[in-house]
């Protein structure tokens, strides 16, 4: 089986079909489905069909939850007549299981199906409550958002926790809009929330997850795994994260001259280099005696290193043509090694050079001058631990 957050990734624009007269198999799959996160994307949709009456739904506490919070219809069918009819339903979100459901649809043999209350099969939920439930919403104080005691005599202790900051207005919008009303609610280890290694959430997610919470305010960094088993509103702003730090002076290398060409390629170099001299020592030998002259075979040598040195070659009388054919060709060679290597060490020389302190995350982790404070359970931490671990990707920790 697929893990769950794979699973969310399947079910996206797509209609999942339940049908059973069960109680028991309804209660557990509304169990399994919500807890998972694996209908609550809008652009799924649940179509339950089943003969149980619509009385005898509303103790099913859990499924009740599952078809209110999600995109979700029921058609409840009466086969007691003689013609096979049904009805369809909608429940409202965050309604008590004893309200009844709205009727959006009425099905029969001769008719088919047919609307009633409204044109839409699937009617939006999340426009504007009809009712004015009440929700919990979980946040969290930061630099622009501080968290505040208010007189309240309706709640225990004549205290009332509230926020004041820019989110704190887009929940008031919100609960306007839609028509809620809210109560502020901080998690235990006052963080935002990671996902841990046993697959449980801490901070704000955690309530979350635990359904200690209905709304968590942010705002809340968009990553690749919370986007498996959270939702996301649209993004009120976006930000960056920069690592700040001071820049290198310029540094004299003792061996700059050697950076213009790579060591691969000043190890091909003396390869080549060895490789024509071991040519000019051995084919001699292979020819006649009376052509062996121990003067040319030297010289031919340190022609050889006099052409990577860029100096004259000594002429030498009786050169045989593959011996020129050697020498031209280690020339030519030369010649273009040479034209490259200048070019790059003026370009070396005509740029200053300045060591870049922190190119990677890894390299900020790696200097012990530096202290790191970080925000407990907040999306940096997985990337730093990502870092640590030479891993790749942010989900080989969940």
């Amino acid at each position: 089986m697929a893990p769950q957050g794979r699973l969310r990734d399947v079910l996206w624009c797509v209609t999942v079909v339940m049908v059973s007269d069960d109680p028991t198999f309804l209660v557990a799959f509304a169990e399994s489905s919500f807890k998972s996160h694996l209908l609550l994307v809008q652009t799924t949709r649940l179509l339950a069909f089943t003969r149980l009456p619509l009385h005898h739904l509303h103790t099913l506490h859990h499924f009740h939850k599952t078809l209110s919070r999600t995109n979700s219809i029921i058609t409840v069918i009466d086969d007691t007549s003689v013609a096979s009819s049904g009805s369809v339903y909608s429940f409202l979100p965050y309604s008590d299981p004893n309200d009844k459901p709205i009727r959006v649809a009425s099905w029969t043999d001769g008719k088919g199906l047919t609307h009633t209350s409204t044109s839409y099969l699937f009617p939006p939920k999340l426009v504007r409550f009809s009712h004015r439930p009440h929700l919990i919403i979980t946040a969290e104080a930061f630099p622009t958002q501080v968290a505040i005691m208010v007189d309240d005599p309706t709640v225990p202790g004549g205290k009332r926790l509230t926020f004041r900051g820019p989110m704190n207005n887009v929940a008031e919008f919100l609960s306007q809009r839609l028509n809620f009303s809210y109560i502020y609610k901080r998690s235990p280890n006052r963080s935002w929330g990671t996902r841990q290694t046993d697959g449980t959430w801490t901070g704000m997610l955690g309530l979350i997850m635990r359904e200690e919470a209905d709304l968590a305010l942010g705002p809340f960094a968009m990553t690749h795994n919370r986007n498996k088993w959270i939702d996301y509103t649209f993004s009120v702003f976006y930000t960056e994260y920069t690592v700040f730090a001071a820049r290198g002076r310029p540094k004299v290398d003792p061996w700059g001259f050697l950076q213009p060409l790579s060591p691969l390629v000043w190890a091909a170099v003396v390869t080549t280099l060895l490789a024509v001299i071991t040519v000019l020592l051995l084919v001699p030998p292979c020819l006649p005696t009376h052509t062996h002259h121990k003067a040319r075979r030297e010289t031919n040598i340190f022609n050889c290193v006099r052409v990577l040195l860029q100096e004259d070659v000594t002429k030498t009388i009786g050169w045989w043509w593959w011996e020129r054919v050697v020498q031209g060709v280690w020339m030519m060679m030369m010649m273009v090694l040479t034209q490259s290597y200048t070019g790059n060490l003026m370009s070396l020389l005509a740029v200053r050079h300045i060591d870049q302190p922190y190119e990677t995350l890894r390299d900020v982790l790696d200097d012990t001058d530096v202290g790191i404070i970080i925000v407990a359970d907040s999306v940096n931490i997985p990337y730093f631990r990502a870092s640590i671990t030479n891993a790749e990707v942010f989900e080989s920790y969940n």
